[in-house]
């Protein structure tokens, strides 16, 4: 697992001035941390982040989710420079964030997670398929980013993004998974799904073996309306981060 502490960056850049406008953001935000903690998804390690309207994202800093508060969010520009909020509590893998969000434009925020039955598929080697209907929601198969060190520098953002493609989520080799959605709450609710399938597909394995979706299968399965997302974030957020 990566530690988030390092040198500091952008020392001495002071926090902007004036009202913030994204504070609904803020607040989305800081309930997903609440949830990915009460659903064992992170523990002392994990971001979340949000693309902002004016460009650039808001993250979460370097420290447990559960832990972390509105006011100690970070304004992270496009270059991966400090904007707002301490440059000492940047998280050093910011770099995946940000080269996911100039390579998918449909991808409003991302969740990082280290959830046991996700990070065993990467130790594995196996990609994560589809094989039940809250699973089909992220698609028919999560690939694997084989690389194992620290997401440190826009290069290595760039080959996350890569392997990403497309596709809704990604599993880390010895690093966890990470997963995408048009807003903090459907990145949040696939990440609670993205665990759950992984924990079935190994279970099946374990019995004989899962029956992974077919195309034509998981196109059935894979619609997945925004009011279900909405009945899952009320119902997790009121349970966590009431």
């Amino acid at each position: 697992m990566h530690r988030d502490a390092g040198p500091r960056l952008d020392a001495g850049v002071a926090p902007i001035a004036g009202a913030d406008t994204n504070t609904p953001l803020r607040q989305d935000v800081i309930r997903a941390c609440r949830v990915l903690d009460g659903m064992g998804l992170v523990e002392g390690f994990g971001h979340v982040s949000a693309r902002l309207p004016e460009g650039g994202m808001l993250i979460t800093p370097a420290r447990g989710l559960a832990l972390a508060r509105q006011s100690e969010l970070l304004t992270v520009g496009p270059d991966g420079a400090c904007l707002q909020g301490d440059p000492a509590s940047a998280p050093l893998e910011r770099w995946m964030h940000l080269a996911i969000y100039r390579a998918r434009p449909d991808v409003g925020a991302i969740c990082r997670t280290h959830s046991r039955m996700a990070a065993a598929l990467g130790v594995a080697r196996k990609p994560l398929r589809a094989m039940h209907g809250f699973g089909g929601m992220l698609g028919l198969e999560m690939p694997l980013y084989d690389g194992t060190d620290l997401i440190t520098d826009d290069g290595l953002g760039r080959a996350v993004a890569a392997s990403l493609d497309d596709r809704a989520a990604v599993l880390l080799r010895g690093n966890g998974a990470l997963i995408t959605g048009e807003s903090v709450p459907q990145a949040c609710v696939r990440a609670i799904y993205l665990e759950e399938a992984a924990w079935m597909q190994i279970v099946a394995e374990g019995i004989g073996g899962g029956t992974p979706f077919t195309s034509d299968e998981h196109r059935t399965r894979s619609r997945w309306y925004a009011v279900e997302i909405s009945r899952a974030w009320e119902y997790y957020t009121s349970k966590f981060a009431a």
